[in-house]
């Protein structure tokens, strides 16, 4: 199997190409452009783009879908079950050729249930390469957190978590899973991550409030900017 490979929009919003014998598989879509990357590493590698599994429905994991179904007519679009709705309501017009669950699978991924940052929201599991893609149930940046936990440098993914119990609850899950590897929606991959997983999840479980600042600055941005409140270069895996 070749290495996953991950695109950093604006150096904080994660896509990862996963390589599987038909082609890619590629995980979220980020903002519009994401795929100008994808067309050129499918010319370089010559390795077609076949679906694209999406952890959860938010604008900064979506914005490419559409341009990338036109670029690839054949394009398999999968999304949770319970997040379908969501996914049209956000402005996308591809319609999902398979509505995923827990037990699922997607070429070589395992599909798991993570529900709380949306209502659908999707983990995969790499056996291959012992590689989970959490989505944004927990966030890397600056450091490891469950996003149920506002970080005053980067608040905009918890402030966008729509069931804070149920993120925490769902993170926990996740550490039953015996990753060496540890891909999120914002921040840089983590090796052997599971202490800082379990140390999150703690922390988490405090049920510590988000201040009322941090809110609040968090929604000026949000307004400001025009970016969506859950919306706040490419990656090398790391060495083995």
């Amino acid at each position: 199997m070749n290495q996953p490979l991950r695109h950093a929009q604006f150096g904080v919003i994660n896509s990862y190409l996963v390589p599987e014998e038909d082609g890619f598989t590629l995980i979220d879509a980020g903002v519009p452009g994401l795929e100008r990357h994808v067309l050129a590493v499918v010319r370089r590698t010559g390795r077609a783009l076949r679906r694209v599994a999406l952890t959860h429905i938010h604008p900064d994991h979506i914005g490419s879908v559409d341009a990338l179904k036109q670029a690839f007519p054949d394009l398999e679009v999968l999304v949770g079950e319970n997040d379908a709705e969501g996914l049209a309501r956000n402005g996308v017009r591809a319609t999902p050729a398979r509505l995923l669950r827990g037990g699922d699978s997607v070429g070589s991924l395992s599909v798991l249930d993570t529900p709380g940052h949306s209502p659908g929201h999707l983990a995969f599991f790499d056996e291959r390469d012992v590689t989970l893609y959490a989505g944004d149930t927990f966030v890397n940046i600056p450091s490891l957190r469950v996003a149920s936990v506002v970080n005053a440098l980067f608040p905009l993914p918890s402030i966008g978590t729509e069931d804070l119990a149920r993120t925490v609850n769902s993170a926990r899950l996740l550490l039953d899973v015996p990753a060496r590897f540890l891909a999120l929606g914002h921040g840089r991959v983590l090796r052997d991550p599971l202490p800082a997983m379990r140390r999150a999840v703690e922390l988490a479980e405090k049920n510590i409030p988000p201040h009322p600042l941090l809110l609040r600055l968090a929604a000026t941005i949000s307004r400001r900017s025009g970016i969506p409140a859950e919306l706040a270069d490419v990656g090398r895996w790391p060495k083995k």
